[in-house]
């Protein structure tokens, strides 16, 4: 089968560009795989992987831009052309009377309130149930992200990771219960609610990410009197690891499609408190989650996800995330997706 991804980002790299790289990685492992993409993605492709550099910096209405992406398409002449997300569907959306015959997928990563630039596909993708309102029945299809397995730090490793945080941020109380936050600082990530929700728990937060709200974020825990239990990580390659570290994994955000954290934190065996947002509602048992802007919910959520009881009521989930939320499953159900409307 020969396949044409299409990833129009232009920097950064959150759950969509992860997703993407991830599915393009594996499904090339058994089929021709293109991916249409900005150059600073190139380097996030395998060997087996065709990378053609678009910019797609450049407005989805800029004529040439629109011109490329038909003339590589076309030279190309795929089975499946697969969107990501919208500024995609809608460029290829613009272009399809003047392609070559071929079936068009798009997938839905966020929350949209209008979908119809997504309809003209053969078959849309939701990363999670909430995602399919607003699709044809017909064409509705959920594929849960997935993510590869982290290997396990050892004991000694954890310890050293955490004694590298303790010590570049001065926390003194080393036997505190860890919380950790891994986004970007921006707002859709509610990370103030976070720490309102966090003042009265005797725990560290560790905040892994950065943006344009840190600052603002760091004054408001100097105001809150936190700075001896609350650590700015800021960005790390090693996010997947730090997770490891945690006792509690937390997400506070006012929207999400399906968050690629919560995979890995159920994959690495950690209980989580989330806001009621996409994907997590499907997953999360009900004492773990709080309505959304509401940092008292969330301060019992999380509390609740401390305590000894919250392992075994999330010990099911952490199994069913190592057989289902993975690469090798997300990448079969989209091949079998493929399959169908190729028939």
């Amino acid at each position: 089968m020969k396949i044409v991804q299409v990833l129009a980002t232009s920097g950064g790299v959150g759950g969509l560009e992860q997703h993407t790289f991830n599915l393009v990685n594996e499904l090339s492992q058994q089929h021709e795989v293109h991916i249409i993409a900005h150059p600073c993605y190139a380097d996030k492709f395998n060997a087996h992987v065709c990378f053609h550099a678009v910019d797609f910096s450049r407005s989805r209405w800029n004529i040439f831009l629109l011109c490329q992406l038909k003339s590589i398409i076309n030279k190309i002449h795929p089975d499946i052309v697969h969107a990501q997300a919208g500024k995609a569907a809608e460029l290829i959306s613009k272009i399809r009377a003047w392609l070559k015959p071929v079936k068009f997928v798009t997938t839905v990563h966020g929350t949209k309130k209008n979908k119809s630039i997504y309809t003209f596909a053969d078959a849309v993708i939701a990363v999670s149930q909430a995602l399919t309102q607003g699709i044809p029945s017909e064409k509705a299809y959920v594929v849960y992200n997935g993510v590869y397995t982290q290997p396990n730090l050892s004991d000694e490793q954890k310890q050293q990771l955490k004694s590298e945080i303790y010590i570049q941020h001065s926390l003194l109380n080393s036997s505190k219960k860890i919380v950790m936050c891994i986004g970007r600082l921006e707002p859709v990530k509610n990370i103030s609610l976070l720490l309102h929700a966090m003042s009265n728990i005797d725990a560290h937060l560790f905040i892994v990410g950065d943006g344009s709200l840190r600052s603002d974020l760091e004054q408001q825990t100097s105001a809150q009197k936190m700075q001896d239990r609350v650590a700015f990580l800021g960005f790390r390659t090693d996010a997947r690891d730090l997770i490891q570290i945690a006792d509690v994994v937390v997400l506070s955000s006012d929207r999400e499609g399906f968050p690629l954290v919560m995979v890995e934190a159920l994959q690495a065996n950690k209980t989580m408190a989330s806001t009621r947002v996409n994907g997590v509602i499907e997953w999360l048992p009900e004492p773990y989650l709080a309505n959304i802007g509401q940092a008292k919910e969330l301060q019992q959520a999380i509390e609740n996800a401390l305590i000894v009881q919250a392992q075994e009521d999330f010990s099911p989930l952490f199994m069913k995330a190592k057989q289902e939320l993975t690469v090798t499953a997300m990448a079969q159900q989209t091949l079998n997706i493929y399959e169908h409307l190729l028939k």
